[in-house]
Protein backbone atom coordinates (compact mmCIF):
# COMPACT_ATOMS: atom_id res chain seq x y z
CA UNK A 1 0.00 0.00 0.00
CA UNK A 2 3.25 2.55 0.73
CA UNK A 3 4.41 1.76 -2.21
CA UNK A 4 1.11 2.51 -4.56
CA UNK A 5 0.76 5.52 -2.63
CA UNK A 6 4.38 6.50 -3.69
CA UNK A 7 3.87 5.51 -7.50
CA UNK A 8 0.95 7.70 -6.90
CA UNK A 9 2.07 10.63 -5.25
CA UNK A 10 4.80 10.86 -8.11
CA UNK A 11 2.30 10.97 -10.71
CA UNK A 12 0.71 13.65 -9.54
CA UNK A 13 3.74 15.81 -9.04
CA UNK A 14 4.99 14.76 -12.83
CA UNK A 15 1.42 15.90 -14.04
CA UNK A 16 1.36 19.29 -12.38
CA UNK A 17 5.02 19.36 -13.58
CA UNK A 18 3.52 18.79 -17.12
CA UNK A 19 0.78 21.20 -16.49
CA UNK A 20 2.70 24.38 -15.73
CA UNK A 21 5.46 23.83 -18.58
CA UNK A 22 5.15 26.88 -21.19
CA UNK A 23 5.44 27.15 -24.81
CA UNK A 24 8.46 28.74 -26.08
CA UNK A 25 10.25 29.61 -29.50
CA UNK A 26 13.76 29.71 -28.82
CA UNK A 27 14.22 31.10 -32.78
CA UNK A 28 17.52 29.12 -32.62
CA UNK A 29 19.72 29.07 -36.38
CA UNK A 30 20.14 26.02 -37.84
CA UNK A 31 24.18 25.86 -37.20
CA UNK A 32 25.84 26.72 -40.85
CA UNK A 33 25.94 23.85 -43.38
CA UNK A 34 22.77 22.26 -42.42
CA UNK A 35 20.49 24.34 -44.24
CA UNK A 36 20.14 27.17 -41.58
CA UNK A 37 22.01 29.87 -43.42
CA UNK A 38 20.01 32.34 -46.37
CA UNK A 39 22.94 33.49 -48.64
CA UNK A 40 22.72 35.79 -51.05
CA UNK A 41 24.83 34.99 -54.43
CA UNK A 42 27.96 37.28 -55.48
CA UNK A 43 29.91 38.13 -58.51
CA UNK A 44 31.97 35.55 -57.03
CA UNK A 45 29.27 32.82 -57.23
CA UNK A 46 28.10 33.91 -60.51
CA UNK A 47 32.56 33.65 -61.21
CA UNK A 48 32.66 29.83 -60.14
CA UNK A 49 29.41 28.43 -61.63
CA UNK A 50 29.98 29.75 -65.29
CA UNK A 51 33.76 28.97 -65.18
CA UNK A 52 33.72 25.64 -63.07
CA UNK A 53 30.66 24.30 -61.85
CA UNK A 54 28.73 24.25 -65.24
CA UNK A 55 31.33 23.40 -67.64
CA UNK A 56 33.12 21.01 -65.46
CA UNK A 57 30.25 19.71 -62.36
CA UNK A 58 33.03 21.39 -59.63
CA UNK A 59 31.38 23.04 -56.61
CA UNK A 60 33.79 25.49 -54.78
CA UNK A 61 33.07 26.29 -50.77
CA UNK A 62 34.83 29.37 -50.08
CA UNK A 63 32.32 29.97 -47.43
CA UNK A 64 33.61 28.77 -43.64
CA UNK A 65 32.58 25.57 -43.08
CA UNK A 66 34.76 23.78 -40.61
CA UNK A 67 33.26 20.18 -40.74
CA UNK A 68 34.98 20.02 -44.47
CA UNK A 69 38.28 20.25 -42.34
CA UNK A 70 40.23 19.10 -39.99
CA UNK A 71 38.46 20.46 -36.09
CA UNK A 72 41.54 20.31 -34.30
CA UNK A 73 43.59 22.26 -36.42
CA UNK A 74 43.97 26.30 -36.73
CA UNK A 75 42.49 27.48 -39.76
CA UNK A 76 41.10 30.66 -40.77
CA UNK A 77 38.21 31.25 -43.69
CA UNK A 78 39.66 32.80 -47.26
CA UNK A 79 40.06 36.28 -48.57
CA UNK A 80 37.28 36.57 -50.67
CA UNK A 81 39.36 39.18 -52.56
CA UNK A 82 41.73 36.60 -53.93
CA UNK A 83 39.25 33.73 -54.81
CA UNK A 84 38.60 34.49 -58.82
CA UNK A 85 42.27 35.32 -58.76
CA UNK A 86 43.45 32.05 -57.56
CA UNK A 87 40.89 29.75 -59.33
CA UNK A 88 41.03 31.95 -62.93
CA UNK A 89 44.88 30.94 -62.14
CA UNK A 90 44.14 26.57 -61.70
CA UNK A 91 41.96 26.97 -64.61
CA UNK A 92 44.57 28.49 -67.01
CA UNK A 93 47.79 26.49 -65.81
CA UNK A 94 45.64 22.92 -65.37
CA UNK A 95 42.56 22.74 -66.46
CA UNK A 96 42.85 24.44 -69.89
CA UNK A 97 46.12 22.59 -70.96
CA UNK A 98 44.67 19.07 -70.48
CA UNK A 99 41.37 20.43 -72.60
CA UNK A 100 44.23 21.48 -75.37
CA UNK A 101 46.02 18.52 -75.53
CA UNK A 102 42.52 16.13 -75.49
CA UNK A 103 40.54 18.20 -77.54
CA UNK A 104 37.92 19.09 -75.45
CA UNK A 105 36.33 19.66 -71.80
CA UNK A 106 35.01 16.38 -71.61
CA UNK A 107 38.36 14.35 -70.38
CA UNK A 108 38.58 17.20 -67.45
CA UNK A 109 34.70 16.72 -66.51
CA UNK A 110 34.84 13.40 -66.35
CA UNK A 111 38.21 12.80 -64.25
CA UNK A 112 38.64 16.48 -62.22
CA UNK A 113 37.47 16.18 -58.36
CA UNK A 114 34.16 17.44 -57.99
CA UNK A 115 34.72 19.95 -54.58
CA UNK A 116 37.25 22.78 -54.12
CA UNK A 117 37.21 23.88 -50.38
CA UNK A 118 39.43 26.91 -50.08
CA UNK A 119 41.24 28.06 -46.56
CA UNK A 120 43.05 30.68 -45.95
CA UNK A 121 45.74 29.55 -44.38
CA UNK A 122 48.18 26.63 -44.47
CA UNK A 123 47.85 23.61 -41.82
CA UNK A 124 50.73 23.14 -39.65
CA UNK A 125 51.44 19.32 -38.80
CA UNK A 126 52.96 17.65 -35.64
CA UNK A 127 56.12 16.85 -37.46
CA UNK A 128 56.64 20.14 -38.46
CA UNK A 129 55.82 20.27 -42.49
CA UNK A 130 52.94 22.15 -43.32
CA UNK A 131 49.87 21.38 -45.47
CA UNK A 132 49.25 22.99 -48.69
CA UNK A 133 46.69 20.90 -50.52
CA UNK A 134 44.92 17.44 -49.21
CA UNK A 135 42.60 15.14 -51.42
CA UNK A 136 39.86 12.73 -50.57
CA UNK A 137 39.23 9.35 -52.90
CA UNK A 138 39.79 12.21 -56.03
CA UNK A 139 36.47 13.95 -55.49
CA UNK A 140 37.50 16.61 -52.91
CA UNK A 141 40.63 18.93 -53.01
CA UNK A 142 41.09 21.07 -50.18
CA UNK A 143 43.27 24.35 -51.30
CA UNK A 144 45.54 26.00 -48.70
CA UNK A 145 46.96 29.69 -48.19
CA UNK A 146 44.63 31.32 -50.73
CA UNK A 147 45.35 34.30 -48.45
CA UNK A 148 49.41 34.16 -49.77
CA UNK A 149 50.37 34.81 -46.28
CA UNK A 150 52.36 31.94 -45.83
CA UNK A 151 55.39 33.29 -46.92
CA UNK A 152 53.96 36.73 -48.36
CA UNK A 153 54.33 36.06 -51.99
CA UNK A 154 51.46 35.68 -54.37
CA UNK A 155 53.25 34.28 -56.99
CA UNK A 156 55.02 31.66 -55.26
CA UNK A 157 51.38 30.74 -53.47
CA UNK A 158 49.99 30.29 -56.46
CA UNK A 159 52.09 28.70 -58.03
CA UNK A 160 52.21 25.84 -55.27
CA UNK A 161 48.62 25.63 -55.86
CA UNK A 162 48.51 24.72 -58.84
CA UNK A 163 51.24 22.06 -59.00
CA UNK A 164 48.88 20.92 -56.00
CA UNK A 165 45.86 20.59 -58.38
CA UNK A 166 48.57 18.50 -60.97
CA UNK A 167 49.91 16.58 -58.12
CA UNK A 168 46.68 15.40 -57.17
CA UNK A 169 44.95 15.03 -60.25
CA UNK A 170 48.26 12.70 -60.77
CA UNK A 171 46.38 10.56 -57.94
CA UNK A 172 43.20 10.41 -59.48
CA UNK A 173 44.62 9.18 -63.15
CA UNK A 174 46.27 6.27 -60.98
CA UNK A 175 43.99 5.63 -58.79
CA UNK A 176 41.60 4.67 -62.06
CA UNK A 177 44.36 2.53 -64.08
CA UNK A 178 47.33 2.17 -61.99
CA UNK A 179 50.93 3.05 -63.21
CA UNK A 180 52.86 -0.35 -63.90
CA UNK A 181 54.38 -1.71 -61.12
CA UNK A 182 57.92 -1.72 -62.03
CA UNK A 183 57.80 2.15 -60.63
CA UNK A 184 57.99 0.95 -57.92
CA UNK A 185 61.26 -0.32 -58.08
CA UNK A 186 63.11 1.77 -60.09
CA UNK A 187 64.82 3.53 -56.85
CA UNK A 188 66.02 0.11 -54.97
CA UNK A 189 66.76 -1.94 -58.16
CA UNK A 190 69.44 0.82 -58.33
CA UNK A 191 70.77 0.59 -54.99
CA UNK A 192 69.18 3.94 -54.00
CA UNK A 193 67.14 4.03 -50.67
CA UNK A 194 63.69 3.04 -50.86
CA UNK A 195 60.50 5.00 -49.28
CA UNK A 196 60.03 6.76 -45.70
CA UNK A 197 57.48 7.79 -43.83
CA UNK A 198 59.98 10.09 -41.76
CA UNK A 199 60.56 11.70 -45.82
CA UNK A 200 60.28 15.11 -43.73
CA UNK A 201 63.40 14.60 -42.65
CA UNK A 202 65.24 14.87 -45.92
CA UNK A 203 66.59 17.80 -47.73
CA UNK A 204 65.94 18.66 -51.56
CA UNK A 205 69.70 17.49 -52.41
CA UNK A 206 69.73 14.53 -50.29
CA UNK A 207 66.54 13.16 -51.88
CA UNK A 208 67.76 14.21 -55.69
CA UNK A 209 71.41 12.51 -54.86
CA UNK A 210 68.78 9.11 -53.66
CA UNK A 211 67.06 9.83 -57.31
CA UNK A 212 63.67 11.59 -56.18
CA UNK A 213 62.62 14.73 -57.47
CA UNK A 214 61.21 15.96 -53.76
CA UNK A 215 61.80 14.63 -50.43
CA UNK A 216 57.80 14.15 -50.18
CA UNK A 217 58.15 11.64 -53.33
CA UNK A 218 59.81 9.42 -50.96
CA UNK A 219 56.62 8.73 -48.66
CA UNK A 220 55.03 6.10 -51.53
CA UNK A 221 55.61 4.95 -55.18
CA UNK A 222 51.97 7.00 -55.52
CA UNK A 223 53.79 9.81 -54.18
CA UNK A 224 56.76 9.97 -55.93
CA UNK A 225 55.28 9.08 -59.11
CA UNK A 226 52.51 12.13 -59.36
CA UNK A 227 55.46 14.57 -57.72
CA UNK A 228 57.10 13.40 -60.85
CA UNK A 229 54.37 14.26 -62.69
CA UNK A 230 53.94 17.69 -61.04
CA UNK A 231 57.49 18.72 -61.10
CA UNK A 232 57.99 18.27 -64.48
CA UNK A 233 54.83 20.05 -65.66
CA UNK A 234 55.33 22.76 -63.52
CA UNK A 235 59.03 22.71 -63.94
CA UNK A 236 59.11 22.41 -67.56
CA UNK A 237 61.64 20.50 -69.87
CA UNK A 238 64.69 22.54 -69.63
CA UNK A 239 64.31 23.22 -65.58
CA UNK A 240 64.20 19.03 -64.94
CA UNK A 241 67.21 18.22 -67.47
CA UNK A 242 68.83 21.27 -65.01
CA UNK A 243 67.42 19.69 -61.80
CA UNK A 244 68.86 15.85 -63.38
CA UNK A 245 72.15 17.37 -64.45
CA UNK A 246 72.72 19.00 -60.98
CA UNK A 247 72.68 15.20 -59.14
CA UNK A 248 75.05 11.75 -59.29
CA UNK A 249 74.88 9.34 -62.25
CA UNK A 250 73.09 6.68 -60.37
CA UNK A 251 70.11 9.47 -59.43
CA UNK A 252 70.10 10.89 -62.81
CA UNK A 253 69.52 7.04 -64.27
CA UNK A 254 66.70 6.82 -61.59
CA UNK A 255 65.00 9.85 -62.38
CA UNK A 256 65.21 9.50 -66.33
CA UNK A 257 63.15 6.02 -65.84
CA UNK A 258 60.80 7.42 -64.04
CA UNK A 259 60.41 10.13 -66.40
CA UNK A 260 60.02 7.85 -69.31
CA UNK A 261 57.47 5.67 -67.55
CA UNK A 262 55.31 8.88 -66.73
CA UNK A 263 55.91 9.76 -70.25
CA UNK A 264 54.35 6.24 -71.34
CA UNK A 265 52.00 5.85 -69.07
CA UNK A 266 50.11 8.93 -69.99
CA UNK A 267 49.94 8.50 -73.67
CA UNK A 268 49.59 4.28 -73.44
CA UNK A 269 46.69 4.70 -70.72
CA UNK A 270 45.19 8.26 -71.38
CA UNK A 271 46.00 9.56 -74.85
CA UNK A 272 48.14 12.14 -73.91
CA UNK A 273 51.73 13.79 -75.59
CA UNK A 274 53.08 14.33 -72.03
CA UNK A 275 55.66 16.64 -73.61
CA UNK A 276 53.23 18.64 -75.37
CA UNK A 277 51.46 19.14 -72.07
CA UNK A 278 54.42 20.36 -70.50
CA UNK A 279 54.96 22.92 -73.33
CA UNK A 280 51.31 23.85 -72.97
CA UNK A 281 51.80 24.27 -68.80
CA UNK A 282 54.76 25.90 -69.66
CA UNK A 283 53.22 28.71 -71.76
CA UNK A 284 50.45 29.30 -69.59
CA UNK A 285 52.07 29.48 -66.33
CA UNK A 286 54.49 32.10 -68.12
CA UNK A 287 51.72 33.95 -69.34
CA UNK A 288 50.45 34.14 -65.95
CA UNK A 289 53.56 34.80 -64.21
CA UNK A 290 55.67 36.83 -67.06
CA UNK A 291 59.53 37.24 -65.61
CA UNK A 292 60.67 40.02 -64.11
CA UNK A 293 62.42 42.36 -66.78
CA UNK A 294 66.18 42.44 -65.64
CA UNK A 295 65.97 45.97 -64.12
CA UNK A 296 63.62 44.51 -61.46
CA UNK A 297 65.99 41.56 -61.11
CA UNK A 298 69.48 42.60 -61.14
CA UNK A 299 70.49 45.99 -59.25
CA UNK A 300 71.12 47.42 -55.79
CA UNK A 301 68.14 46.83 -53.72
CA UNK A 302 67.01 44.07 -56.32
CA UNK A 303 66.28 40.32 -55.95
CA UNK A 304 69.60 39.73 -57.26
CA UNK A 305 73.00 42.27 -56.08
CA UNK A 306 75.70 39.53 -57.46
CA UNK A 307 76.53 38.57 -60.85
CA UNK A 308 78.97 35.72 -60.80
CA UNK A 309 81.21 34.98 -63.14
CA UNK A 310 83.06 30.89 -63.26
CA UNK A 311 84.56 30.07 -66.14
CA UNK A 312 84.72 26.44 -65.21
CA UNK A 313 80.71 26.06 -65.12
CA UNK A 314 79.13 24.54 -67.45
CA UNK A 315 76.25 26.65 -66.62
CA UNK A 316 78.64 29.72 -68.02
CA UNK A 317 79.87 28.96 -71.85
CA UNK A 318 82.26 31.63 -72.17
CA UNK A 319 83.09 32.97 -75.19
CA UNK A 320 87.38 32.35 -76.46
CA UNK A 321 87.27 35.98 -76.70
CA UNK A 322 86.23 36.77 -73.49
CA UNK A 323 88.30 33.82 -71.82
CA UNK A 324 91.84 35.40 -74.03
CA UNK A 325 91.30 38.03 -71.64
CA UNK A 326 90.30 36.02 -68.31
CA UNK A 327 92.92 33.56 -68.54
CA UNK A 328 96.20 35.60 -68.44
CA UNK A 329 95.13 37.63 -65.65
CA UNK A 330 94.68 33.94 -63.74
CA UNK A 331 97.90 32.86 -64.78
CA UNK A 332 99.61 35.82 -63.62
CA UNK A 333 97.75 35.75 -60.19
CA UNK A 334 99.36 31.99 -59.79
CA UNK A 335 102.78 33.54 -61.09
CA UNK A 336 103.08 35.80 -58.19
CA UNK A 337 106.20 34.61 -55.90
CA UNK A 338 105.31 33.80 -52.43
CA UNK A 339 101.92 33.04 -52.15
CA UNK A 340 100.97 30.17 -54.29
CA UNK A 341 97.47 32.06 -55.18
CA UNK A 342 95.07 30.73 -57.58
CA UNK A 343 92.35 32.89 -58.73
CA UNK A 344 88.89 31.17 -58.93
CA UNK A 345 86.37 33.40 -60.25
CA UNK A 346 84.66 36.94 -59.98
CA UNK A 347 81.81 38.75 -59.94
CA UNK A 348 80.43 41.89 -60.11
CA UNK A 349 78.44 42.85 -56.99
CA UNK A 350 76.11 46.23 -56.37
CA UNK A 351 76.75 47.26 -53.46
CA UNK A 352 75.19 50.33 -53.74
CA UNK A 353 73.14 52.79 -56.39
CA UNK A 354 76.29 54.11 -58.24
CA UNK A 355 78.77 51.41 -56.84
CA UNK A 356 79.54 48.31 -58.66
CA UNK A 357 82.61 46.27 -56.76
CA UNK A 358 84.67 43.84 -59.72
CA UNK A 359 85.37 41.02 -56.86
CA UNK A 360 87.87 38.19 -57.75
CA UNK A 361 87.80 34.63 -55.47
CA UNK A 362 91.53 34.35 -54.85
CA UNK A 363 92.25 31.17 -53.02
CA UNK A 364 95.53 30.23 -50.75
CA UNK A 365 95.37 26.17 -50.08
CA UNK A 366 91.99 25.88 -48.48
CA UNK A 367 91.34 29.73 -47.81
CA UNK A 368 89.55 31.79 -49.75
CA UNK A 369 90.03 35.81 -49.91
CA UNK A 370 88.29 38.22 -51.42
CA UNK A 371 90.47 41.17 -54.00
CA UNK A 372 87.64 43.73 -54.19
CA UNK A 373 88.07 46.41 -56.92
CA UNK A 374 85.35 49.04 -56.27
CA UNK A 375 83.88 51.18 -59.46
CA UNK A 376 81.42 53.70 -60.02
CA UNK A 377 78.63 52.36 -62.02
CA UNK A 378 76.27 54.56 -64.45
CA UNK A 379 74.13 54.14 -67.14
CA UNK A 380 73.18 56.24 -69.86
CA UNK A 381 70.19 56.83 -71.97
CA UNK A 382 71.09 54.50 -74.14
CA UNK A 383 70.81 51.77 -71.64
CA UNK A 384 74.89 51.78 -71.69
CA UNK A 385 76.53 51.14 -68.39
CA UNK A 386 80.09 52.61 -67.90
CA UNK A 387 82.45 51.13 -64.98
CA UNK A 388 85.33 53.91 -63.35
CA UNK A 389 87.46 52.41 -61.04
CA UNK A 390 87.91 53.91 -58.11
CA UNK A 391 90.25 51.63 -55.32
CA UNK A 392 91.20 48.27 -54.36
CA UNK A 393 90.90 46.73 -50.70
CA UNK A 394 94.55 44.51 -49.08
CA UNK A 395 94.10 41.91 -51.75
CA UNK A 396 92.88 43.71 -54.44
CA UNK A 397 96.13 45.65 -54.37
CA UNK A 398 98.51 42.77 -54.00
CA UNK A 399 97.00 40.89 -56.95
CA UNK A 400 96.25 44.50 -59.14
CA UNK A 401 98.87 44.42 -61.78
CA UNK A 402 98.42 40.63 -62.13
CA UNK A 403 94.64 41.39 -63.25
CA UNK A 404 95.50 44.35 -65.31
CA UNK A 405 93.91 42.87 -68.45
CA UNK A 406 90.58 42.25 -66.74
CA UNK A 407 90.54 45.68 -64.89
CA UNK A 408 91.38 47.68 -68.36
CA UNK A 409 88.43 45.83 -70.14
CA UNK A 410 86.25 46.91 -67.95
CA UNK A 411 87.52 50.81 -67.70
CA UNK A 412 87.77 50.55 -71.64
CA UNK A 413 84.22 49.34 -72.36
CA UNK A 414 80.53 50.69 -72.44
CA UNK A 415 78.12 47.38 -71.88
CA UNK A 416 74.63 46.41 -72.47
CA UNK A 417 73.44 43.94 -69.62
CA UNK A 418 70.76 41.69 -71.06
CA UNK A 419 69.30 38.28 -70.36
CA UNK A 420 71.31 35.42 -71.24
CA UNK A 421 68.44 33.17 -71.08
CA UNK A 422 64.88 33.60 -70.34
CA UNK A 423 64.57 32.95 -66.49
CA UNK A 424 61.32 31.49 -66.96
CA UNK A 425 62.93 28.23 -68.90
CA UNK A 426 65.39 28.04 -66.58
CA UNK A 427 66.39 27.62 -62.65
CA UNK A 428 69.43 29.29 -63.14
CA UNK A 429 69.16 33.20 -63.97
CA UNK A 430 71.77 34.42 -66.01
CA UNK A 431 72.60 37.19 -67.62
CA UNK A 432 75.44 38.82 -70.68
CA UNK A 433 77.24 41.47 -70.51
CA UNK A 434 78.14 42.61 -73.94
CA UNK A 435 80.69 45.51 -74.67
CA UNK A 436 79.16 47.94 -77.24
CA UNK A 437 82.43 48.09 -79.68
CA UNK A 438 83.85 44.51 -79.11
CA UNK A 439 80.31 42.44 -78.68
CA UNK A 440 82.55 39.08 -79.25
CA UNK A 441 84.06 39.50 -75.94
CA UNK A 442 81.23 39.35 -73.62
CA UNK A 443 80.96 37.48 -70.79
CA UNK A 444 78.17 35.28 -69.19
CA UNK A 445 77.42 35.34 -64.96
CA UNK A 446 75.16 33.72 -62.88
CA UNK A 447 72.79 36.16 -60.54
CA UNK A 448 72.76 35.86 -57.07
CA UNK A 449 70.97 37.41 -54.51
Amino acid sequence: MKVLNKLFLVSCVILVAASCKKSEDLNLPQPVGLGGEVVARTAIDKWLLDSLTTPYNIAVKYRWDPWELNLDKTLTPPDESKIIAAMSALKRVWIDPYNAETGSNLFMKKYSPKQFVLVGSVEYNYNGTVLLGQAEGGNNIAYFDINQNFDRNAVTSIQRMIQTSHHEFGHILHQNVMYPQDYKFISSNLGLPGFTATWFNVSQAQALAWGYITPYSMASSDEDFVEMIANMLMLGRTKFDEVVASTNATAQQSLRTKEQLVVTYLRQVWNIDFYSLQTRVQAALNALVPPPTLAEAYGFGKIFTRASVNPASPLLPQPAAFLAIYNPSRTAVAAIPGFGLVMDSMAVINTAATTAVLRIYIRQGTTTFFADFTHTATKDAGNLYTFTYVSANGNGTLIKTAVTPLLNYFANNKFTISWYRDPSVSLFPRIQFTPQTSPGTYFLARLLP
